[in-house]
C-alpha cells in the first residue's frame, strides 16, 4: 500500500511532540529542520495540536525584515500522571502522592501517613485530583513488591495485593496503571547517565533483607518471573536478620561479598548502596574487602547514600514520563 502523509500522521505528531517537549517552544522552521518534515506539514499538524489544547501559539518572533514566525509552545499541563511512592517514618508508612505534568514538574504533592494500608487508601486522592481538573492519564505506583502488568503478585502491604489495588484504580478512575518495585525505580532514577552501561543498586533497610535493582542500557532488568534483584536468597535471610550493622568488619564482609556476586554476574560499572548506617569508615572497609576478593581485577565505581527517597521520586517521574509518551502517541 502506498504511504501517504495521512498514514504517517501519528508518526509525525509524535516527532513534533518529542521536539517540543525537549525545547518547550520552537518556530515552525525550527520544528521542520529538527523533524525533517515540511513547513506546510508542520503547520497543519500544529493546527491540530493547538485545537485540542496540546500546543499554544501565542506570539510571533521577528525574522529581521522578513515575515514574523509563529512560535509554538508545548502545553505541559495538557495531561498529567499520578505518582505514589512510600518510605518508612517513625514506624508509619509515609506515602508521597504527587501529580506530575508532561515536563516532569510536580504540580501537586501531599503526604499520607498510614498505620494500616488498604486497597481504598488512595481513592480520596484520585477523586480530589480529578475534581480539581488535573487530566490524569496514568498512575505510577512505586512500592516494595512485584507485579505483572496490572496483576499484583507480591507487596509488603498485603491488603494492596488482596484488594488488587492496580485493577481498582483503573476501574474507578479510568487511568492506566504502572507498577514498579521500589529499588528498581530508585536505581532507574539515580542518574546513571551512560545508557550503554550496566548499573546496579542495593537497598539495606536493616529490619528486612536487602533488595536490589539492575539497569541495563537504560532499561530495568526484571528477569524471569521478575526475580532479578531478589538479593536475600544469595546469602540467606538469616544472615541479614542477625547482622549488627554497627560492626564495621562484619558488615563490610557481608556487603562486599554481595558486591562480588553482582560483579561476577551482571558486572555493573557503577553501583549505588542505600542505607542509613553508612559511615566513611564502613565505605572504606567495603571497598577494601571488595578489591581484595576480586584480586583488584574489577573496577567498580561505588556510591553510598543514606536514603533513596529522592531517587525513588525521580525514578517514578522518569517511568511516568516514558509511559505518558506511549499513551499520547496511541491517542493520535
Amino acid at each position: 500500500m502506498k504511504t501517504t502523509p495521512d498514514n504517517r500522521r501519528p508518526e509525525h505528531i509524535a516527532a513534533l511532540r518529542r521536539v517540543l517537549l525537549l525545547r518547550r517552544q520552537a518556530t515552525r522552521q525550527q520544528l521542520a529542520a529538527e523533524t525533517g518534515l515540511s513547513a506546510m506539514t508542520v503547520g497543519k499538524l500544529l493546527g491540530d495540536m493547538t485545537a485540542r489544547g496540546e500546543v499554544r501559539q501565542p506570539r510571533t518572533q521577528s525574522q529581521g525584515s522578513g515575515r514574523p514566525s509563529m512560535i509554538a509552545e508545548y502545553n505541559g499541563d495538557y495531561a498529567h500522571f499520578a505518582a505514589i511512592v512510600v518510605e518508612q517514618r517513625e514506624g508509619k508508612s509515609a506515602f508521597t502522592l504527587s501529580v506530575v505534568n508532561l515536563f516532569g514538574e510536580t504540580v501537586y504533592s501531599e503526604t499520607l501517613l498510614l498505620d494500616e494500608t488498604r486497597a481504598d487508601s488512595f481513592d480520596g486522592f484520585f477523586a480530589r485530583m480529578i475534581a480539581a481538573g488535573y487530566r490524569l492519564r496514568l498512575a505510577v505506583l512505586v512500592l516494595p513488591g512485584v507485579a505483572e502488568g496490572e496483576e499484583m503478585l507480591l507487596c509488603d502491604f498485603e491488603d494492596l495485593v488482596r484488594g488488587q489495588v492496580l485493577h481498582r484504580i483503573r476501574r474507578l478512575f479510568g487511568v492506566e496503571v504502572l507498577f514498579e518495585n521500589d529499588v528498581n525505580a530508585a536505581v532507574f532514577g539515580h542518574g546513571f547517565e551512560a545508557s550503554d552501561e550496566v548499573c546496579a543498586g542495593i537497598y539495606f533497610p536493616r529490619r528486612y533483607c536487602p533488595g536490589a535493582g539492575v539497569v541495563v542500557r537504560g532499561e530495568i532488568l526484571h528477569g524471569h518471573r521478575r526475580f532479578a534483584g531478589e538479593a536475600p536468597y544469595i546469602q540467606g535471610a538469616d544472615c541479614w536478620a542477625t547482622l549488627d550493622f554497627s560492626d564495621v568488619a562484619a558488615t563490610a564482609e557481608m556487603i562486599s561479598q554481595l558486591l562480588v556476586v553482582y560483579a561476577c554476574t551482571v558486572a555493573p560499572g557503577r553501583m549505588v548502596l542505600y542505607g542509613d548506617f553508612f559511615t566513611p569508615a564502613l565505605e572504606a572497609a567495603i571497598r577494601t574487602r571488595f578489591t581484595e576478593k576480586m584480586l583488584g581485577r574489577f573496577d567498580l565505581t561505588l556510591t553510598c547514600q543514606d536514603a533513596m527517597a529522592q531517587d525513588l521520586e525521580r525514578g517514578a517521574c522518569r517511568l511516568g514520563l516514558r509511559r505518558m509518551l506511549t499513551i499520547l502517541d496511541r491517542e493520535d
